[in-house]
């Protein structure tokens, strides 16, 4: 079984000149304090949340599959997360109402809102990534190497 990165989330997402509360609250949701040593958190091995009843627990579940991504360096999480963006098509759901039918009227301008609401999480994905030691990145340096550019 693969070990889950241990981090301390909450000295990094606690800095509200970075984070706002409804951003820390979404990291924080891809960790658990289970198991962990004191003062650290560990991802969790499975998604936060099973059924995505409002947009942060869709996007919550984005943010989760992405660092499983970023963060371990082998086992289950370490494949491509090809399907990640339909935790935020889920979740988008609750801030635009029903998907439409692709095809139909306003199909177009509900994609656009999920790129967005997509490229708002990596930006903050990528803020909450700059905060960690290189070394924690463990799937990033294992993709680096497979793909030689490490």
């Amino acid at each position: 079984m693969t070990k889950m990165p241990e981090i301390a989330v909450d000295a990094i997402v606690n800095d509200r000149a970075v984070f706002t509360d409804l951003e820390a609250r979404i990291i924080l949701a891809a960790f658990t304090g289970r198991g962990a040593p004191a003062g650290l958190l560990r991802l969790r091995a499975s998604k936060p949340n099973k059924r995505v009843t409002t947009a942060s627990e869709g996007y919550a579940n984005y943010v989760w599959r992405m660092l499983c991504f970023d963060l371990v360096g082998s086992g289950k999480h370490a494949c491509m997360p090809v399907c990640a963006e339909f935790e935020v098509w889920e979740g988008y759901e609750y801030v635009a109402g029903e998907r439409p039918r692709w095809g139909c009227d306003g199909a177009d301008e509900w994609n656009d809102g999920c790129k967005a609401a997509r490229n708002n999480l990596d930006e903050l994905i990528a803020r909450f990534e700059s905060k960690l030691p290189a070394g924690a990145m463990k799937g990033i340096i294992r993709w680096g190497r497979a793909l030689g550019m490490m």
